[in-house]
């Protein structure tokens, strides 16, 4: 096939000239205004196709296209690509692999795969902000997280009942490296958190001690403690990873532990993984360390066989009927609407959202959900877009005098009820000092969900629409007690002798008073952000999405990795962060034993 050239494509701070695909590579170095992440906002906002134009004089040809469908809620656009009239002049890009998604994984497995000579493409709705302060520094993320939507999808959500019809906020980054752009926390999975994988899929390679390699795989582990745990993680990784020790509070801690005769350990990923312990960060004196900067951009200025296109949207999977095969995938960028081929394998990373959201749109998913969204059925798999997990969160607050934790990160993964085990912990919570007001908060968060928290379905065919989120926790009632029998344990930790002979320490929130601890739970609950199970790994099609190897059930050359992978029902303790990454690793070794 004769080199794809690519017309000229300009930003404010970038000017790509004519090249070729099979040489260059394609990636903007500084935000993009009008990234496909703002095209959908502006769609959703404006309800009209006159957004497009704005896009790029290059798809204007797109605007015939667009017709009106049925209608939805206020927020629906009311326009749909309709595949059939797609115009004739599709341009069209080859590679051995394809990667949709930019995200925590895609950043990983594009980078892995060009370091073992495959020619690689990684689509990327985001833009490139390695360089931007707001995503590298530790004390510009709160700014980031409440003053940036042009750095986000827009995901729009119903209310929720039983958080007395609160609507929360759900935040998807829409920047390569996706949510590894998040507080910092990375922890490992626990032993009895790995057996979900293996009573899943059978098999026991998804055991604690077997994926110990692919967490040392990605880590570049430091400890500022006087303890040597290095054994316990790698050391050559390109994410670095750092655990602070406080002389004074880590005695603190641990004589807290002790008196309310719980188990303490200076690292969770050794044999006692619960308990009281410190938390390990992706920040190192305050930047961030993450997939898009140490694995991604180092890379692509080695390797000339890896290209990234980014601001790029795909639209669908052609999945033929007969073979079970993915042919292509339609995508569409500053520069137009292109078909990408896959000489070997597409490996989709979009995330717990948009991964089962792009399977629904290519006509994978419950024929009911495509059937009501006029998508003709490729392949029935009934579980795409079902099983959300989410911990949830809330915050309870303390005012101080004389206490301080240093840059450590105390935290907890303890049973609220009774004497915490290596299979019993319900709750996880972590303290961090407010440095203006030197309040103290807590963050707890549920490590035990009893039900799901939603799922995944389509406001319309159209594939700039977000999908359609349903988000309800509590649906079992065990849920909200944990967050109840939480706040009365922090309280049990917060009058231990220990912390009142070293502090004053004054509850805020929910505060003294007498106070319905349920009502405040439902009016205070947030996400906790760490959604997963939407494409859930299993033995068969009928309860879950993808295999022990990631296929997708039923069609031969298309994976998915990210955190929508992690079985049904089950929802990490401590957050899917740091394990993302070693399941991107894992599939890397998977694809390396099958094609080298």
């Amino acid at each position: 096939m004769p080199a794809m050239h690519l017309p000229l494509a300009q930003s404010n701070n970038l000017a790509v000239s004519t090249t070729d695909i099979s040489l260059h590579s394609i990636m903007d170095h500084h935000h993009e205004p009008l990234s496909s992440g703002h095209i959908r906002t502006l769609l959703i906002i404006i309800g009209t196709t006159a957004a497009v134009i704005v896009l790029s004089s290059t798809i204007v040809f797109l605007l015939p296209i667009w017709k009106n469908t049925t209608e939805c809620s206020d927020y629906c656009d009311h326009n749909i690509i309709n595949s059939s009239t797609l115009p004739s002049k599709i341009q069209q890009i080859e590679a051995d692999f394809i990667i949709i998604g930019g995200g925590t994984a895609g950043c990983i497995v594009s980078a892995r795969l060009a370091e073992y000579g495959f020619q690689t493409l990684l689509i990327s709705s985001g833009s490139n902000d390695t360089q931007n302060p707001l995503m590298r520094e530790q004390a510009s993320y709160k700014q980031l997280l409440h003053n940036t939507p042009h750095f986000k999808h827009y995901l729009p959500l119903s209310s929720s009942p039983n958080l007395n019809n609160r609507t929360l906020d759900v935040i998807v980054w829409n920047t390569l490296g996706g949510n590894s752009i998040n507080g910092g926390g990375a922890q490992r999975l626990t032993e009895n958190e790995w057996n979900y994988f293996i009573n899943a899929t059978g098999d026991s390679s998804f055991s604690k001690e077997a994926m110990s390699k692919y967490y040392k795989r990605t880590e570049n582990y430091i400890t500022t403690g006087p303890f040597s745990n290095l054994n316990l993680h790698g050391n050559n990784g390109p994410i670095k990873i750092t655990q602070v020790y406080d002389s004074v509070f880590n005695q603190i801690w641990k004589n807290v532990a002790n008196e309310l005769n719980e188990p303490f350990t200076n690292d969770l990923a050794d044999k006692i993984d619960y308990g009281f312990s410190f938390e390990s960060s992706s920040f190192t004196n305050g930047i961030r360390s993450w997939s898009c900067d140490k694995y991604l951009s180092s890379t692509l200025n080695k390797y000339s066989n890896l290209k990234v296109l980014t601001s790029s949207t795909a639209i669908k999977f052609d999945i033929n009927e007969q073979t079970k095969q993915v042919n292509s995938v339609l995508f569409i960028s500053n520069d137009g609407l292109f078909n990408g081929i896959a000489r070997k394998e597409y490996i989709l990373s979009a995330g717990t959202f948009f991964s089962p959201h792009i399977l629904m749109l290519s006509g994978i998913g419950d024929r009911k959900i495509l059937q009501e969204n006029n998508i003709l059925v490729k392949h029935e798999l009934k579980q795409v877009g079902k099983n959300l997990m989410d911990n949830g969160m809330i915050n309870i607050k303390y005012q101080t005098q004389n206490f301080s934790i240093g840059q450590s990160i105390p935290m907890a993964v303890i049973n609220s009820k009774t004497r915490t085990t290596n299979n019993n912990s319900d709750t996880f919570f972590r303290l961090k000092m407010n440095s203006n007001t030197k309040d103290l908060d807590i963050f707890i968060f549920n490590a035990l969900p009893k039900s799901t928290v939603g799922f995944l379905s389509l406001h319309n065919s159209n594939p700039l629409m977000p999908p359609k989120i349903t988000l309800d926790y509590f649906k079992d009632s065990n849920d909200l007690n944990i967050f109840i029998n939480a706040i009365k344990y922090v309280r049990k930790v917060m009058s231990t002798d220990t912390l009142k002979q070293y502090a004053n320490i004054t509850e805020i929130l929910p505060g003294l008073q007498e106070i319905n601890l349920a009502t405040y739970v439902r009016n205070t609950l947030n996400a906790a952000g760490h959604f997963s199970g939407t494409c859930a790994m299993g033995q068969n099609a009928e309860n879950s999405v993808v295999d022990k190897y990631f296929k997708v059930h039923g069609i031969s050359n298309l994976r998915v990795v990210d955190a929508s992978v992690f079985p049904a029902n089950f929802a990490t303790k401590t957050g899917p962060y740091l394990t993302v990454h070693a399941l991107a690793e894992k599939l890397v070794h998977i694809l390396h034993e099958t094609y080298l």
